[in-house]
């Protein structure tokens, strides 16, 4: 149009700052906002909520919020564009407050603000709103099972679900089933997809990928295949999402060579896909694979995340490459600037531990304390029970039994460092430590071990 010399008209310019604000088309937007300008639409109410919510959808709140002061005569829809651009980036202060101070709301604004805490994981703000609000729809249940779900608030999520008026709708049943998936309810998500299929319910890219990872958590081959005969049937679309869950479901059933096919199918491949493959090869053994694959995205221009690094460390921990390991371990933090967790400490003492560095181990374990959890601890005791190790296989065991007092398990592998070196009077007064506690021994536990 620019280019024939046609003068665009106010709901030309509306409709292209929208679509910009879908795409998103930050510079593309700019440029509109700049030939706006030009054109004298400024006084345009319609064409100014258009420029708001297009700022406020590119989180672009400054900007947004100039456009909303500027206008004269602001009504509901644009207070509820101007509202929803503060929740969008997390800032509800500010959203609350022109919530307080707006005249008419709508229940769009209602649901603005609901979702928004929920997506802050305020549940306890987005509760107060809820319960008061008139007109609850799909979208603020979903927000509040989602949000429950987010900490762990099960039964709360299921709360809401079950207060909604039946035949629940397909969001509804994907975030509650997304809910359970996430929060290790496994059984339950499985269950609650049978009930979608059976009532005839939409099965979203949402329900799908959440009824897979639940599936992989089962390790459910016999599901795993009914799963996969649904997509066959376009039970729903194979998103590239649904294919990165696809591919850890096949692994975790066992079956490398699906989740190979899977992942060498896909059109578009991200972070999470190679994470998950590098995660499936190193389940199964193939580290060098893992590794290869680990160098390959980043010659293709994705950065590694907390996640990809998990499984390639696991893949060099599994096949003895320490200097690999401690290689990409030092990539992590000091390339890519990844704070380590957990999960990543022991990776790196497994990996020293089966190659029999224990005091090097051990020395990144006290560099990095609070860094570590139980489970790492618990890799470097085995690694002492593997070498036989008892007088530092004692101190991890002490440290283990005043952080994890519950776990057996720790005192079962103290007992068989000991049993290991023909101390079998110390072996036995640790296994008596288990019965005095209340703990149930570990089934399969014998003095040689």
């Amino acid at each position: 149009m620019h280019q024939n010399g046609v003068l665009p008209s106010g709901f030309t310019f509306s409709s292209v700052l929208s679509a910009c604000g879908r795409v998103p088309a930050v510079f593309e937007g700019k440029q509109v906002h700049a030939r706006l300008v030009q054109s004298g639409f400024l006084g345009n109410n319609i064409v100014l909520t258009a420029l708001l919510d297009m700022y406020g959808k590119f989180g672009c709140i400054s900007d947004a919020r100039d456009v909303f002061d500027r206008m004269d005569d602001r009504d509901v829809i644009a207070w509820t564009a101007m509202i929803c651009g503060y929740a969008k980036v997390g800032m509800m202060v500010d959203a609350q407050w022109l919530f307080d101070n707006m005249g008419e709301r709508n229940s769009f604004t209602w649901t603005t603000m609901v979702a928004g805490y929920a997506n802050c994981e305020d549940m306890k703000a987005a509760k107060e709103l809820y319960d008061v609000m008139n007109d609850k729809n799909e979208v603020t249940w979903v927000a509040m099972i989602a949000g429950y779900g987010k900490l762990g608030n099960v039964s709360e999520a299921r709360r809401v679900f079950d207060g909604i008026p039946v035949p629940q709708g397909a969001s509804a049943c994907a975030a509650m089933l997304a809910c359970y998936a996430q929060n290790g309810y496994a059984t339950e998500a499985i269950d609650m997809y049978k009930k979608m299929i059976d009532a005839k319910i939409q099965i979203t890219e949402v329900a799908m990928a959440a009824a897979i990872s639940a599936c992989a958590q089962l390790r459910d081959i016999r599901m795993s295949n009914t799963l996969t005969d649904h997509l066959e049937e376009d039970c729903c679309d194979r998103t590239h999402i649904v294919s990165n869950a696809l591919i850890n479901m096949h692994s975790k059933c066992g079956n490398i060579n699906l989740a190979l096919s899977e992942f060498s199918t896909m059109r578009y491949r991200d972070m999470y896909t190679y994470s998950a493959m590098i995660a499936a090869f190193a389940e199964h053994g193939k580290s060098q694979e893992a590794i290869d694959l680990f160098l390959k995205m980043q010659k293709e221009g994705l950065k590694p995340n907390q996640v990809t690094f998990i499984g390639v460390l696991n893949a060099c921990a599994s096949s003895g490459h320490i200097e690999d390991g401690c290689r990409f371990f030092q990539i992590m933090t000091g390339v890519f600037g990844i704070e380590p967790l957990p999960e990543h400490y022991t990776c790196i003492v497994d990996l020293l531990g089966r190659a029999g560095q224990l005091e090097r181990a051990y020395n990144i374990i006290k560099e990095n304390v609070t860094s570590t959890d139980a489970t790492t601890w618990g890799s470097l005791l085995a690694a002492c029970r593997l070498y036989g190790n008892v007088e530092l296989g004692e101190i991890v065991a002490q440290h283990l039994f005043e952080i994890d007092p519950e776990d057996p398990g720790n005192y079962v592998l103290l007992a068989n460092i000991y049993a290991s070196k023909g101390q079998w009077e110390r072996a036995q007064q640790v296994m008596k430590l288990i019965s005095e506690k209340g703990m149930k021994k570990p089934s399969g536990y014998s003095s040689i071990q």
